[in-house]
């Protein structure tokens, strides 16, 4: 819809961000991805904690707003922006998009959320030690 709509006009940005975010090497895009998610998984755990909806949007435009202005890697939006970028005409194959980004992405993503935010929550503040 994004493609058919012309949205983006004759703008060159998807096909410019989904070349480098496809050029990038293993272990950049997995440590993107870690920082991504844990600023994501972040701005939820930071929501459910709050009340009021100006509260919830709050909490959850920084961590947003840093991992979008910070160029970080989230397999979600990835799954956008680069098959819009080879609409557009980014020379990019379907090999190259997931197994150098979609793949290191994702796998730091689950790292980032599992090991970042819902590790140290639910050692510190859940039940995963304690005896019964």
């Amino acid at each position: 819809l994004a493609f058919k709509s012309g949205t983006f006009g004759r703008s060159p940005a998807p096909v410019i961000v989904a070349t480098a975010k496809c050029n990038l090497a293993f272990d950049v895009a997995f440590v993107r991805g870690v920082l991504c998610n844990w600023l994501v998984c972040m701005a939820v755990y930071m929501a459910s904690g709050c009340s009021s909806m100006i509260g919830k949007m709050t909490a959850v435009w920084f961590p947003i707003s840093a991992f979008v202005a910070l160029g970080l890697d989230h397999s979600v939006a990835n799954m956008f922006i680069i098959p819009l970028g080879i609409l557009r005409g980014a020379e990019i194959t379907m090999k190259q998009f997931l197994m150098k980004n979609l793949l290191p992405v994702t796998l730091g993503n689950i790292v980032g959320g599992a090991l970042c935010v819902m590790g140290p929550y639910g050692m510190s503040l859940g039940n995963w030690f304690k005896k019964e």
